[in-house]
């Protein structure tokens, strides 16, 4: 059974606030990953508060987690499957937050600003990874399946793509060693967004016991194929 599957009638109030909560827990999380990658690849300056909005994704996971045991305390097979997602869940989306601050503590080594062809490579994968928050919610929230299905074919493009990345960083000799150690960084926290992205994604799609693995979508027939989503 997919999560979808478990929203045919009216939402019951664990459902109702795990969908509000999930929404906001993605927009700050966005909103820090754009601000954060700005700061490490644009060269930007940081005027937002990521500790606070860090703060305030903890405290909505904590909220999530109290709820789900009081739920499921008062009625343990009421919502049981879509409660234990829900875990995975919101701790997907709150480690988000922890990876924004890690780019921006990764800026904070450079020596120098990022520039030229290295860093190219780098902004059109945050690009593409900023469109998957969009996913994200339009897959949790929305119910739309295959807008989570297309995020978890999109995350593992990043996976590639950041994988060739890294191997060419590690042949170059025309870079620094900040230089390297700040792009790998910068390249390792951003796949580790997409992935707790798609892991969301996953939970939306798939059954509890196949939950954070890839490709989900790829079909009955496909059981030797699957793998972590990271």
């Amino acid at each position: 059974m997919s999560l979808l599957d478990l929203f045919r009638n009216e939402p019951p109030p664990l459902v109702r606030q795990a969908f509000s909560n999930v929404k906001a827990m993605l927009r700050d999380g966005h909103e820090m990953f754009a601000a954060a990658s700005a700061h490490l690849l644009d060269n930007e300056i940081l005027d937002l508060d990521l500790q606070d909005l860090d703060r305030g994704i903890d405290e909505r996971e904590q909220d999530l987690r109290r709820a789900v045991l009081e739920h499921l305390t008062i009625d343990p097979d009421r919502e049981l499957v879509f409660s234990l997602k829900l875990i995975s869940i919101v701790h997907e989306a709150e480690r988000i937050g922890d990876r924004a601050r890690a780019l921006a503590r990764t800026r904070e080594m450079a020596r120098k600003q990022r520039m030229g062809e290295p860093v190219e490579p780098l902004r059109e994968v945050r690009d593409r990874i900023l469109t998957m928050f969009d996913r994200a919610e339009a897959g949790f929230v929305d119910s739309e399946e295959e807008e989570a299905r297309a995020l978890m074919h999109e995350h593992e493009r990043v996976k590639d793509d950041t994988t060739a990345y890294l191997h060419d960083l590690a042949d170059r000799e025309d870079l620094s060693a900040n230089e390297g150690v700040v792009y790998s960084l910068g390249a390792h926290n951003m796949r580790r967004v997409s992935s707790h992205l798609a892991n969301i994604a996953s939970t939306v799609v798939s059954p509890f016991d196949r939950i954070r693995r890839s490709p989900a979508w790829a079909g009955d027939n496909d059981e030797g194929r699957l793998s972590k989503v990271e």
